[in-house]
């Protein structure tokens, strides 16, 4: 069968791989990057990067106090996420700074309180730069894209099913970056979950030329920046029909 499939490779000819991303956007990237002053940027810095690449990214804001915050919130309209943003906590949900589908001024300021309290105990003072507010993004299907450069094979995109299930399920598919529409595609339909994506019990069929765009621009992110990069992950990326949404990011430079 891999000799069929190699043959059938050879006989294709040379991939055709056509950029969807701006052509700007890697030396835009690549200028910020060169900035950065931590090499672990925060989630708020990860998702800007990978919106000028043209990576749908939920709406935020930055607030420095829990009224500021209240205000965002009542701005994007409940229910709301409020999520510390510090270098020093790349994985939040263990620090215990993330607070999920807050539906009132009450609960935003509580939720302000107790993830600062918690952030305070976790990281030095100096590096908590605030709390960001994001509005609730719901969706049916919740998908993880990811990439690291490989000291041998260069610039790899995984994808799987998003948050928690990427851990339990272990259903991953990986290539090679920059990648066709073709080869993303073929990606997500070759997980074990892809029923999930083409709708399941009610839910709206996932989009998959728009997430393959999608995964396709973030394999163009890594191999533009292979070398200021070591990985970056989007996950979870919130699909619902076309709608589909990166709601958090990392992204982590080479030192």
């Amino acid at each position: 069968a891999a000799w069929h499939r190699r043959d059938a490779l050879r006989r294709a000819g040379p991939r055709e791989v056509v950029r969807r991303a701006p052509m700007e956007a890697a030396d835009e990237v690549a200028r910020v990057l060169s900035k950065a002053q931590q090499d672990t940027l925060t989630e708020r810095e990860a998702k800007a990067l990978l919106a000028t690449y043209g990576v749908p990214v939920v709406r935020e804001a930055l607030t420095t106090d829990a009224e500021a915050a209240v205000a965002a919130a009542e701005a994007f309209g409940y229910p709301v996420a409020l999520k510390v943003e510090s270098p020093a906590l790349p994985h939040k949900t263990e620090a215990g700074v993330i607070r999920l589908a807050l539906t009132d001024a009450a609960a935003v300021r509580l939720a302000w309180n107790e993830v600062m309290s918690n952030a305070r105990r976790a990281a030095p003072e100096t590096a908590i730069r605030g709390v960001l507010v994001q509005p609730m993004v719901r969706g049916d299907v919740e998908v993880l894209v990811g990439a690291r450069i490989d000291p041998l094979f260069g610039p790899l995109v995984v994808v799987g099913l998003g948050g928690v299930l990427v851990e339990v399920l272990r259903d991953t598919a990986l290539a090679l970056a920059p990648l066709t529409m073709n080869e993303a595609r073929a990606m997500l339909e070759g997980l074990k979950g892809a029923r999930l994506l083409r709708g399941f019990r009610g839910s709206a069929p996932v989009d998959l030329d728009r997430l393959a765009d999608i995964v396709v621009r973030i394999g163009e992110f890594a191999a533009d920046q292979r070398e200021r990069i070591t990985e970056l992950d989007v996950n979870p990326l919130v699909c619902a029909g076309d709608r589909i949404v990166a709601v958090d990011a990392l992204v982590v430079r080479s030192t």
